[in-house]
């Protein structure tokens, strides 16, 4: 039981408070000027009896209660909050996790006997865990202090004291906030006080460490990609080094690293991705001899590079029928990025002129084709390159420049994810070999070494094995899809494989993959007819667009096209379950019916040894597993084993709630620190000289309120007969005086 108090309610807006209370001293003043006359002790006595009147009527206004509660003590309760984001999941001295280390924590807080409950955070608050306090599986969820401990506070209002304990990693709305912020909300949630232990190794001496990266989810293929890494050295004077951008082992740039006065630089690579897929790019700093630590001198970062466009470079040597035809595919798919070039001056012009007349080539109407411009300067910018019945040897000053180009273009392809497509006609076959050329390494049909005669008898297309089932002849119709007019002397290259070939063998349709491009050699400038004869058959003719969109899509390596395909699929629920579907096709792109194979799941952290998945592909050659990870981070999903690990690219992917929370894995004891000081709570930034009871000590009691007891003044049966008391005490003083 306690004393009682006194509380007061307000009149009502403010303006009314204050108007009462001049009123009243208002009133007063007049009354005392009125007894101005009146003898010295009677005037003194009037105002004090008249100004207890008037303070009793602005008191009673305020319907005066007296409170009495009888409060029976209770026991101290703790909650403890354990941070379950990504960023607990790094390693501290004795190799178990932040994570795992917290956990050890409590065994010192439950020996001194203090009662507590424990939760997980991340985004959100978990239930009470229960009498079993060991390690779960932490999902890597984004830690966000605002929105989990306003959940909490709003929910659990009986506990006398909070313990956090965390790394200090926020990328929530708190680490925004300024001090007048914070501590109006914590006032607002009644926020008990906040205790804070830091988790994680504080390392002092010299120190070069990866901070922050900024870099996009999403971005596409030949675009401009920029990646921002901060650095910060400690400790470490004048210290100059070089930061290191990596695709899986490959070296994309060096930066040098420049510091500013507070240990701080920043690096920007910038360059254009090549490939379409996921891509774990790693920033490298080489570390100091003195630095103790070198975990945090590497960190990763996953991009997933699409395609916008498919940039396509179409060079043809005349305008034909089946030039317009290509032209129209062209322009009919949304996806095609075109760049044209049709009728240009070649190097006979300008030597012989036009029709056996000499003309000077600044009269002519014809424009020069820009081989520089477009060979050298701008070729690493298209996906596919195609040669469509095209005499490229007419168009170079000379041989030097032709396979200093030409070289270019077989780079492109080798080195580059380059497509190139070659149609052969009439002016392929007359005009220069590219057989004499670079070139005849990377195309699959290489021309004879002179000019070759063009064959104009028509061929029926015979499908090959390969063919058969190959994406790219999936509406094959022999009966309206026939060749006139084919390259003779031709020879398959070795590497090449043919998709269609005529009744003696000669290669219609053939493909290769040499390098890290893929090529496609059609020996015909009769495919235009393709979509005639079908019209004319009374067909669709979508079999010609289909070819010509499907063979894109096969030389700029688009994954759908692929012999083993590798899907994937996780929830927001449960970010460490991951779904996998593969399709199994084998080189001939034939189904893999019933066919026994396994997939890797490879940590890229070394912390932990890989899964296979083993599985049984049903008659359409697909199947489904399920993989969940012990922690988050980046896993690679490969196949072992031939012929699929031949056929198949290996995925990467990210497996938990936020990459955001393994880019940057330094501890932040500032944000700790601002909850505990603004909370009147304690923080300590060494769990191995954790003070347990000390913080025990210093969680205050809680005070059961059990019965309440309220008098109010104004209805007490007393309160009118004391005012008439006195109000007739102060007409009595005045009537003694004569004055009333």
């Amino acid at each position: 039981m306690n004393w009682p108090h006194l509380e007061l309610q307000p009149i009502g807006p403010i303006w009314l408070e204050i108007t009462v209370l001049l009123t009243t001293l208002a009133v007063f003043g007049y009354s005392v000027s009125a007894t101005r006359f009146q003898p010295p002790l009677v005037r003194v006595v009037s105002a004090v009896l008249r100004f207890i009147l008037l303070a009793s009527g602005f008191f009673l206004l305020h319907h005066p209660t007296l409170t009495r509660q009888v409060i029976e003590p209770q026991p101290s309760r703790m909650a403890v909050l354990i941070d379950r984001s990504g960023s607990m999941g790094a390693e501290v001295e004795d190799g178990s996790s932040r994570y795992q280390k917290a956990f050890s924590v409590l065994e010192d807080l439950r020996r001194n006997g203090t009662e507590f409950d424990v939760f997980e955070f991340d985004q959100t608050v978990s239930d009470p865990l229960g009498a079993e306090l060991a390690p779960r599986r932490l999902s890597g969820n984004r830690t966000d202090f605002h929105s989990s401990l306003s959940q909490f506070l709003s929910k659990h209002s009986d506990y006398t004291a909070v313990t956090i304990l965390s790394d200090g990693h926020d990328l929530g709305r708190f680490s925004q906030m300024s001090v007048d912020d914070t501590r109006q909300w914590l006032r607002r949630l009644n926020a008990p006080p906040i205790n804070t232990l830091l988790i994680g190794d504080q390392l002092s001496g010299p120190e070069v460490a990866i901070h922050s990266i900024d870099a996009p989810a999403f971005s596409f293929v030949r675009a401009p990609l920029t990646i921002r890494a901060t650095i910060i050295v400690r400790n470490l004077d004048g210290f100059q080094t070089q930061a290191q951008l990596l695709d899986g082992e490959n070296i994309i740039q060096i930066k040098d690293l420049v510091l500013d006065d507070q240990g701080f630089g920043t690096v920007e690579f910038q360059f254009y991705p090549e490939q379409q897929g996921e891509h774990l790019y790693t920033i490298h700093i080489p570390p100091h001899h003195l630095e103790s630590n070198t975990e945090n001198n590497r960190q990763q970062v996953l991009v997933d590079i699409g395609r916008d466009k498919i940039s396509v470079l179409h060079i043809s040597g005349s305008i034909t029928w089946d030039l317009q035809g290509l032209r129209a595919m062209f322009e009919r798919d949304p996806l095609v990025d075109l760049t044209a070039f049709y009728i240009m001056r070649t190097r006979e012009h300008v030597q012989i002129g036009t029709d056996n007349r000499s003309i000077p080539h600044d009269e002519m109407a014809l424009v020069p084709f820009p081989t520089e411009e477009i060979f050298d300067r701008q070729l690493f910018g298209f996906d596919v390159v195609v040669f469509q019945d095209f005499d490229a040897g007419n168009y170079f000053n000379d041989s030097y420049q032709a396979r200093r180009l030409m070289n270019k273009i077989k780079e492109f392809v080798q080195n580059h994810h380059g497509g190139f497509v070659v149609v052969g006609g009439p002016r392929t076959a007359g005009g220069p070999s590219l057989g004499l050329t670079p070139l005849a390494e990377v195309l699959p049909l290489v021309p004879p070494n002179y000019r070759t005669p063009f064959d104009e008898k028509p061929h029926q297309p015979i499908l090959t094995s390969l063919g058969k089932n190959h994406p790219m002849l999936r509406l094959f119709d022999s009966e309206t899809m026939s060749f006139t007019g084919t390259m003779a002397g031709v020879r398959l290259n070795e590497g090449a494989e043919t998709l269609l070939q005529d009744k003696g063998g000669q290669p219609l349709l053939t493909v290769m993959e040499p390098g890290s491009g893929r090529t496609l050699f059609l020996n015909t400038s009769s495919s235009w007819k393709w979509q005639r004869d079908a019209l004319a058959a009374g067909k669709t003719g979508e079999s010609y667009y289909d070819f010509w969109e499907q063979a894109l899509k096969w030389v700029i390596q688009d994954p759908a096209l692929n012999q083993v395909r590798i899907t994937t699929s996780k929830t927001a629920a449960n970010p460490l379950k991951l779904d996998v579907e593969v399709l199994l096709r084998r080189r001939n792109y034939e189904p893999a019916a019933n066919t026994e194979a396994t997939l890797q799941v490879v940590p890229l952290d070394d912390r932990s040894d890989p899964v296979n998945l083993s599985f049984t592909t049903d008659y359409s050659g697909r199947a489904e597993k399920t993989f969940t990870a012990e922690r988050p981070g980046y896993y690679r999903l490969q196949f072992t084993d031939a012929p699929w690990a031949d056929l198949s690219r290996p995925r990467t992917l990210f497996l938990g709630g936020s990459q955001d929370e393994l880019r940057n894995l330094d501890l932040v004891p500032e944000t700790l620190q601002r909850l505990a000081n603004y909370s009147n709570g304690t923080f300590q930034s060494r769990a191995d000289r954790f003070n347990s009871k000390q913080l025990a000590m210093a969680t205050p009691e809680d005070k059961h309120v059990i019965e309440t007891h309220r008098i109010k003044i104004r209805n007490w049966i007393w309160s009118l007969p004391i005012l008439l008391l006195i109000a007739s005490l102060e007409w009595a003083v005045r009537r003694s005086s004569q004055l009333a």
